[in-house]
């Protein structure tokens, strides 16, 4: 997100989608709160080594320096927000 209103330095907004099916989204590590908001379909999730499978509807917060992936896969096509607070694009780092 290039621009606000998505992105200013206090918060980042991003609509995603995927299909159904495996995803190549990579775990993650981030200086920064996030929140992601199902809108619809199922993901599952891995938060800090749990496993959960995340419904329309359903929303996880994960606090800084947890690992974490909403989208490990897709169980039906999905979509959904995260919101990111503070915006920083150097705060991610990637895991194995």
């Amino acid at each position: 997100m290039e621009s606000s209103p998505r992105r200013t330095g206090d918060i980042e907004i991003k609509y995603w989608e995927y299909p159904a099916g495996p995803t190549e989204h990579p775990a993650k590590i981030s200086k920064t709160t996030e929140v992601t908001f199902i809108l619809k379909g199922e993901t599952v999730a891995e938060i800090d080594g749990e496993r959960l499978v995340l419904k329309a509807g359903d929303y996880v917060v994960i606090s800084p320096d947890t690992p974490n992936n909403t989208v490990v896969e897709i169980l039906s096509n999905a979509a959904g927000l995260t919101v990111k607070a503070p915006s920083d694009p150097f705060a991610k780092k990637i895991i194995s």
